[in-house]
């Protein structure tokens, strides 16, 4: 088959608005030919188009080839026909005319308003199903709850020092993870530990210092513990009783030099 492009589709045409058939045919030279044949006893007349077109320039030179040849075959060309002329209409009648009004014959206007009655009806319908879809995916999705967040731990209740160490180095960085704290509460309890030189830091990590003088740090007792650690030592420290069920009167007086508070040192030292 023939390469067609725009100079063939341009003859074709010419030709076609005469009633003549064209072929085409690739040449060796990588243009097109163009032949036809008015009638059976006229000459076959040729023409030679590119397969690309140069410019607008081409374009007429095709269209005016065709035309030519043509005219050689005593073919009228449809453009020169003269087209018939419309009888001029008096300006008189044209003035004394009514003019007419543009209405539509009733039954044109009735089948005008079923088309669109039924196009606004399948309109509808397609609507109504869209609002259904929706709704039904509405209903079927149910959101999550939102899950409260939960409160922030007291940092008072959290002991820092439970989770260092005094034979390893603990990493900052881990610390809010693993005491559920944040990272300026750590930072606050790690400043007070170090003002009370029980911490050493060094490049982001943190361990306890040892107790001085290798002894271990005294544990603090609530003073109500220690009264109550007090009066219990007092207690133990009561003479036994006599012969009449009354302490003797020298273990009356050696129990009662011991006093509460300095039992409780003795205690706790």
């Amino acid at each position: 088959m023939a390469y067609s492009n725009e100079l063939t589709e341009i003859a074709i045409n010419e030709l076609k608005a005469h009633g003549i058939k064209a072929q085409l045919r690739d040449t060796n030279g990588g243009h097109i030919e163009i032949a036809w044949q008015v009638v059976p006893e006229k000459e076959v007349r040729k023409i030679v188009v590119a397969k690309t077109t140069s410019d607008w320039r081409s374009r007429l030179n095709t269209r005016a080839d065709v035309r030519r040849l043509l005219r050689a075959d005593n073919v009228s060309l449809k453009m020169s026909q003269e087209k018939p002329k419309k009888p001029t209409q008096l300006q008189a009648e044209k003035a004394m005319s009514l003019p007419q009004p543009d209405v539509l014959p009733v039954p044109d206007q009735v089948a005008a308003m079923r088309s669109e009655m039924a196009d606004l009806s399948e309109l509808v319908v397609r609507l109504v199903k869209i609002v259904t879809g929706v709704r039904d995916t509405i209903a079927a999705y149910v959101p999550k709850p939102v899950e409260a967040a939960p409160k922030p731990a007291s940092s008072r209740s959290v002991k820092l020092v439970e989770y260092l160490s005094h034979d390893r180095w603990v990493t900052i960085e881990t610390l809010p993870r693993d005491t559920g704290l944040t990272a300026e509460q750590i930072k606050l309890k790690l400043q007070y530990l170090k003002n009370h030189d029980e911490i050493e830091i060094f490049r982001g990590q943190v361990k306890l210092k040892p107790p001085k003088d290798g002894k271990a740090a005294k544990k603090k007792v609530h003073w109500k513990t220690a009264q109550k650690i007090a009066r219990e030592a007092a207690e133990a420290a009561k003479p036994p009783a006599g012969k009449n069920g009354k302490p003797a009167k020298g273990a009356l007086r050696a129990a009662g030099s011991i006093r509460p508070a300095r039992a409780a040192r003795a205690a706790f030292g």
